[in-house]
């Protein structure tokens, strides 16, 4: 089982500081930070989208497609999976697979099919994620999860987590790998 956090805070630039200070930290859990994603909102509502993956990898257009995914329910930017699209083409252009490609996009649906959320979640990010704030949404392994949320807590505001179920975990590792 994995934990699902947004951390989310009230100043737009905060989310991709804290970010990269968090990735400093010799904590046990900072290497689930690896595919962590950053998301600010400035006053006037445009959304920036912070990656922390290597699009050169096919793994990467997997997380790229999580995470469009996960900010399409919880936040309704319906642009959110244009973020797997251009991954995906960095990553196809990497790998030069052309059969990847019709790959992604049977994944692409699977994702948005398959990532059911805690609707308590996505009413809660939803709620605070306004214009000029900024969160990370990372995915922390189950055995990290009690000491990640007190550390997180040093960093200040809202921490919003849900549990992944072992089956759902099992099904984006899976899918992830491939």
């Amino acid at each position: 089982m994995s934990e699902l956090i947004a951390f989310v805070f009230r100043d737009q630039y905060r989310a991709p500081e804290v970010l990269n200070e968090l990735r400093r930290r010799e904590w046990m859990w900072v290497r689930d930070l690896e595919e962590a994603v950053a998301v600010t909102i400035n006053n006037e509502a445009k959304v920036r989208i912070h990656l922390s993956v290597d699009p050169s990898t096919l793994e990467a257009a997997g997380w790229a497609r999580l995470w469009g995914s996960l900010l399409g329910k919880t936040l309704f930017l319906p642009l959110a999976n244009k973020i797997s699209e251009v991954v995906s083409g960095i990553s196809i252009a990497s790998v030069r697979s052309a059969t990847t490609h019709a790959t992604f996009t049977q994944e692409a649906q699977w994702w948005q099919e398959t990532l059911h959320l805690s609707t308590d979640f996505k009413r809660d990010v939803s709620a605070v994620m306004g214009p000029g704030a900024s969160a990370i949404f990372m995915l922390l392994r189950e055995a990290h999860v009690p000491s990640a949320l007190s550390q997180l807590r040093d960093y200040g505001d809202t921490i919003i987590h849900t549990t992944v179920s072992n089956e759902q975990d099992n099904k984006m590792l899976a899918m992830l790998a491939n």
